[in-house]
């Protein structure tokens, strides 16, 4: 699977995990230990847990390299074993864990492979059928708040763009009425004239512009304010 570009301003999507995690442990009727990791440049990293022992084996796997997690990330399929006592896959994580339960549910959206949600637990016998239910919720949820996250990054980057266009078209403006006053022509006659000084002299239209307000008024292009809106409060914490 391919790995995701995660969004600058990730901290929302991350708050949201952690809401996901809690609500999905009280579901849980055999309360196992639960983690989410995120793939990183680093390997994995957790980013929210139910125990701060999870955090822990989350880190030795990413550390070591193998285990578990590791092999769901790997194969981008859940990877179970209730009895890790006698399953010869991960002999030195099962020894240094000391568990006898995990599962392993990677987080994936839209054919990306964003991390895994892994259950541990010290007793044997593996989950019941609840849990696993809720495992796989949880992670198709992962992916849900992925999205959102995503396009929410999308949305204020198009807009820091159509912010910067419109400064840079209010400086052209600026120029173009000084250029029609002192030559007596039109918007269109000023215009290609900018557009001739941009190209000859190889700099761009607004910056041939900025020069021409500076040379004229002495004092840098007047920029239009655009007042960002107010934050989000920020929402409850679950518990």
């Amino acid at each position: 699977m391919n790995r995701p570009s995660v969004p600058t301003d990730i901290e929302e999507f991350e708050r949201a995990l952690a809401d996901s995690v809690s609500i999905a442990t009280r579901a849980m009727p055999d309360s196992p230990m639960v983690s989410i990791a995120l793939c990183d440049e680093k390997g994995l990293r957790t980013v929210a847990c139910s125990h701060a022992r999870a955090e822990l084996l989350d880190e030795l796997q990413s550390i070591t390299g193998e285990g578990p997690c590791v092999d769901a990330i790997a194969g981008g399929e859940p990877v179970t074993s209730g009895d890790l006592a006698a399953d010869p896959r991960w002999q030195r994580f099962a020894a240094e864990s000391g568990l006898l339960s995990l599962h392993c549910e990677p987080l994936t959206s839209e054919g990306m492979l964003l991390g895994v949600l892994t259950l541990y637990s010290g007793e044997a016998g593996g989950f019941a059928e609840a849990t696993h239910v809720a495992a796989r919720v949880t992670a198709e949820h992962a992916g849900v708040l992925f999205r959102a996250a995503l396009d929410a990054a999308r949305m204020k980057e198009v807009a820091a763009q159509l912010k910067d266009a419109l400064n840079t078209r209010a400086v052209i403006d600026q120029a173009l009425g000084i250029v029609m006053a002192q030559r007596r022509c039109t918007s269109h006659q000023a215009f290609e004239m900018l557009r001739h000084v941009s190209q000859d002299k190889n700099i761009k239209l607004h910056q041939v512009a900025a020069g021409i307000v500076r040379k004229v008024t002495g004092e840098p292009p007047q920029r239009p304010r655009f007042e960002d809106p107010p934050p989000p409060r920020p929402r409850p914490r679950v518990r």
